[in-house]
């Protein structure tokens, strides 16, 4: 519990203790992509090759995908079949996945992250 807790809080993979990116805040515009470059902690590089990110993308895709999938189920248990298939459906999911978009963005980079360089 404590792994997944340092996932979502954005906790450095090797030591547990040093912040990934920057600001704490996801919705803070002007530091949002902002990452440190290493731990302050255990000096684990955070960023090793250019392009290293480009795999996060496809995290932050099964992340929208699971979600989207949720309020889909969620809204067919309480709506009922017919009236979760709408446009008003559509239109919720999409209103919520663009709100959650720097969270996902954050979530599936420190995944990343942490599927490489997680300590044994």
């Amino acid at each position: 519990m404590s792994r997944l807790m340092n996932i979502i809080t954005g906790k450095c993979p090797r030591c547990e203790q040093g912040e990934v990116f920057e600001s704490s805040n996801p919705y803070l515009v002007s530091k949002m992509l902002n990452t440190h470059k290493r731990c302050a902690h255990c000096n684990l590089n955070y960023i090793p090759e250019i392009g290293f990110y480009w795999g996060a993308t496809y995290v932050a895709y099964a992340l929208t995908v699971a979600f989207s999938g949720l309020v889909f189920v969620i809204s067919t248990i309480m709506f009922g079949f017919m009236n979760s298939l709408n446009l008003n459906y559509v239109l919720v999911n999409g209103i919520l996945i663009f709100i959650l978009s720097p969270v996902f963005f954050r979530l599936s980079r420190i995944f990343w992250l942490w599927m490489f360089y997680e300590r044994s």
